[in-house]
């Protein structure tokens, strides 16, 4: 059975899901392996924001980065 990921609103969500999986390893919670997952996963993810400023910078435009704005108000 497969489950649908639940996207990561922004960038604090983000930060405060590496602090959580931190905080499980250190009390044993979870394993070295799988919060080495995450972290490999976010550098990618921030890997792409790098190259989208990048991108938007010899372009002249200004990046859409939805995830670094705040989170909406329900």
């Amino acid at each position: 059975m497969t489950t649908k990921p639940v996207p990561v609103a922004n960038i604090n969500e983000l930060r405060g899901i590496l602090l959580e999986d931190i905080h499980k390893l250190r009390s044993g919670e979870t394993t070295a392996a799988n919060v080495n997952a995450v972290v490999n996963a976010t550098g990618k993810i921030l890997q792409t924001f790098k190259l989208q400023m990048e991108y938007a910078k010899l372009t002249g435009r200004t990046p859409e980065l939805s995830m670094l704005e705040p989170a909406q108000s329900a």
